[in-house]
């Protein structure tokens, strides 16, 4: 029988590659952006942050980031099928939503292309807010803060943040150090990576066990 009572508890998920397999098309991005600076690399070498692949073949982020523009809009790659949502996406949330959790999301993405995403496969009706985070900003604490505080920090007793890269999940420090509140990190490696210090899944149908 699905508990009910979980109304103190906060999710917040990021969504590439979390939500949505997005890692297809953000490579295909780069390597044409590489392209148009001249320096061609094959798909599978695209990791870690773009901007510092880039200087390691000489292209500065002024010029990275003048091609990156240049790339296909994620409307246009949502209707091409370039970015297809996990299969146990949708069950995920909508296990959470039972139980009572409120969910969130903290994206290191334009508002624009975050809303893109969520609509086009549903999701924005799931979650109370939605906190995006400038691509070439240090980090995502400041961002987790902000939505933290504007969710009302009172009336929650634990916090989740989920997402496949560490910057997703350990957030949860400055969460507890800022707020006084219960946060866990729920790192998502689909390959079965794991991460010290934090709990690992390899797909989300495993998150709303760990948070009921």
């Amino acid at each position: 029988m699905i508990n009910t009572n979980l109304e103190d508890r906060l999710a917040i998920f990021d969504v590439d590659n979390t939500l949505l397999d997005s890692s297809l098309k953000l490579s295909y991005d780069v390597v044409n952006a590489l392209a148009g600076c001249g320096v061609q690399i094959r798909p599978e070498e695209v990791k870690g942050d773009w901007y510092a692949l880039a200087q390691s073949y000489g292209v500065s982020k002024d010029q990275f980031s003048a091609e990156f523009n240049k790339r296909k809009s994620w409307e246009r790659s949502l209707l091409d099928g370039e970015v297809p949502i996990f299969p146990e996406t949708i069950a995920c949330l909508e296990t959470l939503r039972q139980k009572g959790v409120r969910m969130a999301v903290l994206s290191r993405s334009i508002p624009e292309y975050t809303d893109q995403k969520l609509k086009f496969y549903g999701l924005d009706k799931y979650f109370d807010g939605v906190v995006n985070v400038d691509p070439k900003a240090e980090s995502k604490v400041e961002g987790a803060l902000e939505l933290v505080r504007e969710l009302d920090t009172s009336k929650f007793s634990r916090i989740y943040c989920i997402g496949d890269k560490e910057e997703d999940v350990s957030v949860t420090k400055e969460i507890s150090k800022e707020y006084g509140l219960n946060s866990h990190g729920i790192y998502v490696n689909r390959q079965g990576g794991k991460l010290e210090g934090y709990a690992s899944v390899r797909s989300l149908s495993e998150v709303p066990g760990l948070i009921g």
